[in-house]
């Protein structure tokens, strides 16, 4: 993640479906616990500049991506994603690290220390990298490990999911999402919400979270056009 993507299209679906799930999940889940993963911005790009209009996001929702455009760009600014639509119940939105740089090595062991998933009851547990997972040649910054997903999984509470971003690769998502049945060994079920260039993965250690995760993702998909729904591994039947 870097502070230069926010507010733009990108964070039109993001947000969409982190308050999607939160709100339309049965039952509801009362905490968005998002976990930055911030890596830093580049001096000359593009990146973060594609109009937030591109995705249809829902009404309410756009206002809310636009003032993630303000200046200075400030994490802080999602917190009021819990309570943008007047009509629902809010959620709280807490931020882990939001002001650090997630680096390599014993830096990586440090950026998570206070991180207590044992303590997110009944909550959506949002992990943003850059790219996503990682690969077999891939384990630095810009990718959330296995073994981080496999640790943080088995300490959430029954109640709570845990869903990470995931760019697009130079393959199929049908491919990737056919390596995942492997890689995901760990997780009971695993679902994902996705488009042309992004998809987001929600994984669960239990039926029960499976479910409702599950039914999240396909209601939203079944509500926007351009998003897909794929069960990734069926573990909440």
């Amino acid at each position: 993640m870097k502070l230069q993507y926010l507010g733009d299209a990108r964070d039109a679906f993001k947000w969409d479906l982190m308050h999607w799930t939160c709100t339309k999940s049965s039952p509801r889940f009362d905490q968005l616990v998002y976990v930055p993963m911030l890596t830093p911005d580049k001096k000359e790009t593009n990146e973060g500049k594609t109009p937030d209009d591109w995705f249809d996001c829902r009404a309410f929702i756009r206002p809310f991506v636009v003032s993630l455009r303000e200046e200075p760009r400030s994490l802080e600014r999602i917190s009021a994603l819990g309570s943008v639509e007047q009509d629902e119940p809010s959620f709280k939105v807490s931020l882990f690290n939001p002001a650090r740089y997630l680096e390599s090595g014993n830096k990586r062991t440090d950026y998570w220390a206070g991180f207590a998933p044992d303590k997110c009851e009944n909550s959506v547990v949002f992990f943003d990298p850059d790219i996503g997972f990682e690969t077999k040649t891939q384990h630095g910054p810009k990718w959330i490990l296995h073994a981080e997903v496999k640790r943080f999984l088995a300490l959430l509470p029954m109640t709570s999911v845990a869903v990470v971003y995931q760019h697009k690769p130079h393959r199929s998502w049908s491919d990737l999402f056919s390596d995942f049945k492997t890689s995901l060994s760990y997780v009971h079920t695993a679902v994902a919400a996705y488009e042309g260039n992004l998809a987001f993965v929600a994984v669960a250690g239990n039926a029960f979270a499976g479910r409702r995760v599950n039914g999240a993702f396909e209601g939203y998909a079944n509500g926007h056009g351009v998003v897909s729904h794929s069960v990734i591994k069926n573990g909440f039947a």
